[in-house]
């Protein structure tokens, strides 16, 4: 099974510093990420910065990615969820106890 996993960031605004952080975070994840999982791409609009990634174990993918240091730098301001592809529900995945997860 095939599953969509997103890592959400507030956004400010659409600067580009903004997005080449976002870019550079989206590299830096798909050099190290392995087989876990494949790096779709991403998104910034509505107060969020998305990237997004397919995976078949998205918890294993997030225990992955959440080590990467470019990303542990910036754990405490993320969330993320995942889908079943071709589903419109997300399940919250972190931080911990969060009860929903959408992408607008």
């Amino acid at each position: 099974m095939e599953y969509l996993l997103v890592l959400q960031l507030p956004s400010s605004s659409s600067s580009l510093g903004e997005y080449d952080f976002l870019i550079a975070l989206e590299e830096s994840i798909r050099e190290s990420i392995g087989d876990f999982a494949t790096v779709d791409g991403h998104d910034i609009g509505s107060g969020e910065m998305n990237i997004l990634l397919f995976t078949e174990n998205p918890q294993r993918a997030f225990e992955r990615i959440k080590v990467i240091p470019s990303v542990a730098n910036h754990m405490s301001n993320m969330k993320v969820g995942y889908r079943e592809v071709g589903e419109d529900q997300y399940t919250p995945l972190y931080p911990e106890g969060l009860q929903q997860f959408a992408v607008i």
